[in-house]
């Protein structure tokens, strides 16, 4: 798979999508364009962000992923009629099951919703293609099988996720307000924006600090755009992105302490 391709980029429905179409046709095999229906069906239940509202992929890209997926070992393709089909194996099935429950917690947060979901209403039947694609099924798979589809410690992961990012933000906006005091108390002492800038560096340096020191910034960018940057940017830099944002991880936050109490 191209590391450029929307289905590297959105890979959590590749994923998903291939589960559900082993499930849906595990005696014959599946098409590549059921796969390619379930990426657009599980993309349209959850991202509002994409290209109306579905995952876009083209058959070249599903039959690349396909064919990775079988030169892993993870899958096996089947030609009946001359059409290729494609079944996952044990292997496959544990390592994109793997892949699915364990992708560390990252944004947009409504795709762990959707991989928790796919993991706790479709938990037995997993588990059935599980065992069926074997002859035998030992404990210590089973003992495997159950710790990742340990809910609790998977809800817990990503609340703890979503509270350190919290405490990310709620300090960028703390220290916004000091930079503003900042700003107003050197602007009274009559100091030069390089002074100013200097100052802010100093005692509150950003995350692009290594790669441009905001001192050096302000001082290739004109004049009034940094007295307009000062003197109003940076207060509703913090009112228009950061303090909406603290607002909305607040809300994800409390989705998860719901979803961890029911799970319970």
């Amino acid at each position: 798979m191209r590391r450029d391709s929307n289905l590297e980029h959105n890979n959590i429905f590749a994923i998903a999508a291939c589960l559900g179409a082993q499930t849906m046709f595990a005696a014959e095999g599946f098409r590549q364009k059921d796969l390619k229906f379930l990426i657009e069906m599980f993309s349209n239940w959850v991202d509002i962000t994409l290209k109306d509202r579905v995952l876009t992929v083209h058959n070249t890209q599903i039959m690349r992923y396909l064919n990775s997926l079988v030169a892993e070992g993870y899958a096996q393709k089947i030609t009946r009629k001359g059409q290729s089909r494609f079944r996952l194996t044990r292997v496959g099935l544990i390592s994109l099951l793997t892949q699915l429950i364990q992708r560390p917690p990252q944004f947009p947060l409504e795709h762990f919703f959707f991989a928790f979901h796919m993991v706790e209403t479709y938990r037995a039947q997993i588990e059935n293609l599980v065992k069926s694609e074997g002859q035998q099924f030992p404990s210590a798979l089973k003992i495997e099988l159950d710790a990742l589809f340990n809910l609790e410690k998977i809800l817990n992961e990503q609340v703890a996720y979503v509270r350190t990012e919290l405490r990310k933000l709620k300090q960028r906006i703390e220290d916004s307000e000091n930079v503003e005091k900042l700003v107003k108390k050197m602007r009274a002492e009559k100091r030069s924006i390089s002074e100013i800038a200097t100052a802010i560096e100093q005692q509150y340096p950003y995350d692009l600090n290594s790669q441009k020191p905001l001192a050096q910034f302000y001082n290739e960018i004109p004049k009034q755009v940094a007295d307009w940057i000062l003197d109003r940017a940076i207060g509703s830099r913090r009112e228009q992105i950061w303090i909406p944002l603290v607002s909305i991880l607040e809300k994800h936050l409390e989705v998860l302490e719901r979803l961890r109490t029911s799970s319970k």
